[in-house]
């Protein structure tokens, strides 16, 4: 089922919440009306045809795998469709500046929990109810969440407003879609190729080390409070001056918090694995050099964001051609001669890389977004008024669980 739906439907929402966003700036809420609707046609046709081949499809693995299997690929075709949903609800919300997509995350996993807890008191719990369970729970949560805020949101949003007759999804992908495909399948073959070249290059423990090490990097970039940039960029995508208030503010914070998150982690996260997980500790290397790019990993992400609102498609699909090469040619060099700590020094050069490539590329064509290195290490009022007011709002968060 994952392998569909990556084939699918999600390969132009960046794009789409975009147009949505820019539409909405400039008051022209008929082409934005337009834009959806036509989204919407598109994402639950796909989604159902694709659902209806997965489920008819499901009998075919049933000789290979057996009856039990297909079973359970029957019930997961449905979040083919619930998935459609999920991704036209995130465009919507995001292109009018909502937080409410983070409630469906919300009551999903309630209900998970709640159907989990049924399922071990009252019944049988294995894999096939393990599936039943997440199945019901996403489209139950989803079509509530639809129905009781999305549709409330999109009434008022379009309050009175007539779609535009003219199509604007199919000259939006004529335009932008070859550079959106070639955009998302390299980043398919960055994501899905390094396993296989550690595996190639060392050995299968080799693959447990880089997984672990990668996870916990991702997990502490998490931590990177990037959710709403993308939303504020792109609120302020066709006003030069705002966007580039934002964007300095944006990476003169995320650069301080890597640093940051770098130290803590460089420190306390091989003492924490060592205790733990101490079979793992061959893993500390890898994730030491895989963690110096938080300091330009916020960075890298505020000028990805600003291309991307920019709409400057050709320069961030060039990039990925450089770290697809990186990758290959590094792990190629580098995994036979020094083992797996060789992947963590590929994945460092390919963000250095990507930083290299992309700043100067946004500076070429937009040259007042220059990063001025003296307001990374000056404190002025505006950061001080931004610190008093977080504190402000912590305090109060406090005071009211208090």
């Amino acid at each position: 089922v994952s392998i569909v739906r990556g084939l699918g439907v999600n390969f132009f929402d960046g794009l789409v919440t975009l147009d949505m966003r820019r539409y909405f700036n400039v008051q022209r809420l008929a082409l934005a009306k337009k834009l959806f609707q036509e989204n919407v046609f598109f994402k639950l046709a796909a989604g159902v045809v694709m659902a209806g081949i997965v489920f008819f499809g499901s009998g075919m693995l049933a000789g290979f795998y057996g009856q039990d299997v297909s079973s359970l690929i029957k019930w997961a075709s449905v979040l083919l469709i619930t998935g459609a949903i999920q991704s036209l609800t995130s465009i919507f919300l995001q292109s009018v500046i909502s937080f409410s997509q983070q409630g469906l995350n919300a009551l999903r996993e309630v209900l998970k929990l709640i159907l989990i807890a049924s399922f071990l008191l009252w019944y049988q719990f294995g894999i096939a109810e393990v599936v039943i369970i997440h199945v019901i729970a996403e489209t139950a949560a989803t079509l509530a969440f639809s129905f009781f805020i999305v549709v409330k949101k999109y009434r008022k949003a379009f309050l009175g407003v007539q779609a535009a007759v003219e199509p604007v999804m199919m000259p939006l992908v004529k335009t932008h879609g070859p550079r959106i495909f070639v955009i998302f399948g390299l980043k398919e073959v960055l994501q899905d190729a390094a396993p296989w070249l550690v595996k190639i290059f060392t050995n299968t423990e080799g693959v447990a080390l880089y997984s672990l090490a990668l996870n916990l990097t991702a997990f502490i970039q998490d931590f990177m409070p990037l959710t709403g940039i993308k939303l504020l960029l792109a609120l302020k995508a066709d006003n030069l001056n705002e966007l580039y208030f934002i964007f300095m503010r944006a990476v003169k914070y995320t650069f301080w918090l890597g640093v940051l998150f770098f130290v803590a982690s460089f420190l306390f996260v091989p003492l924490i694995v060592g205790w733990l997980f101490p079979a793992y500790v061959p893993a500390i290397p890898v994730f030491r050099a895989m963690i110096m790019v938080l300091p330009l990993y916020g960075v890298v992400k505020v000028i990805h964001v600003t291309l991307a609102s920019l709409r400057e498609y050709k320069v961030l699909a060039m990039r990925l051609v450089n770290e697809v090469a990186i990758l290959f040619v590094g792990s190629a060099l580098l995994l036979p001669t020094i083992g797996v700590l060789g992947i963590g020094l590929v994945y460092l050069a390919r963000l250095i890389e990507r930083t290299w490539f992309l700043y100067p590329q946004l500076v070429k064509r937009y040259p007042s977004f220059i990063i001025k290195l003296r307001k990374l290490f000056r404190i002025d009022a505006t950061d001080r008024q931004f610190a008093a007011q977080m504190l402000r709002q912590l305090y109060l968060a406090v005071g009211k669980k208090g």
